[in-house]
């Protein structure tokens, strides 16, 4: 990976997060000298416990980034790699997410991170018109990319057809969707289908849903953020699947 696309995080508590909960995604770590805070230094022993490489610098400077907080530490994550259809389906997982043109890597992470949470298997990602994998995508992730897979593909309607005749149920998030998610029936295996922020899920995609759902509201509310409606359905999801 070339330095213009390499993904670096920045900040003390997304970088502990990362060494926490995966450190083996951490290529090495900067930290600004005098770095004597506390946290600065549970960084530094985190580090050294998993064999992380740590550089000490004078000054820390971010590319493309104008005044970061960086807060004293940034660090080099590993490339992640994409898999393919056919590697995403081996084992056939019981939960995976589709995302039809989210284009806010905000959003992006956060939905990775809520589907690494709710046991999903994998996310497809289609390759042009979408947000990919950016340094801002794995910061908001917070160390989910190093626990599930994400699938780059050139035709998401195709995918999800593929994927139907794997035995995936497709269920589009819509809130014209004719039953809510609590209605729904998750048992079997599932792909979420997420819309973008905007127009929602494409013509093209949502007719390779199965199903459309919605999450019933209390006010007259049109939509939530596409991260935000993504976390509620799939820990539904989750939890129908656990219980079964």
């Amino acid at each position: 990976m070339s330095a213009a696309h390499e993904l670096l995080i920045w900040g003390i508590h997304p970088i502990l997060e990362i060494l926490r909960n995966a450190p083996e995604q951490i290529r090495e770590i900067s930290i600004q000298q005098p770095g004597s805070q506390k946290k600065l230094q549970e960084i530094i022993s985190l580090a050294e416990q998993n064999r992380i490489k740590i550089n000490s610098v004078a000054v820390l400077t971010i590319p493309g980034e104008v005044n970061p907080n960086h807060q004293g530490a940034l660090a080099r994550l590993r490339e992640n790699h994409p898999v393919d259809l056919n590697e995403l389906l081996k084992g056939q997982p019981a939960l995976l997410v589709a995302l039809d043109s989210i284009s806010d890597p905000h959003n992006l992470g956060s939905i990775i991170r809520s589907a690494a949470a709710a046991g999903a298997g994998g996310i497809l990602i289609p390759k042009d018109r979408a947000a990919q994998i950016t340094g801002t995508v794995a910061k908001v992730a917070a160390g989910a990319l190093a626990h599930i897979k994400i699938c780059q593909v050139t035709n998401l309607s195709d995918a999800l057809r593929a994927l139907k005749d794997s035995g995936y149920w497709i269920f589009g998030a819509a809130g014209e969707g004719h039953q809510t998610v609590y209605q729904a029936d998750f048992s079997g295996p599932t792909c979420l289908v997420i819309g973008s922020e905007g127009k929602g899920i494409r013509p093209l995609v949502r007719k390779q849903c199965d199903f459309l759902i919605n999450i019933p509201m209390r006010r007259k509310i049109n939509s939530l953020n596409a991260s935000v409606a993504a976390g509620i359905i799939l820990f539904e999801v989750a939890r129908q699947k656990n219980n079964a």
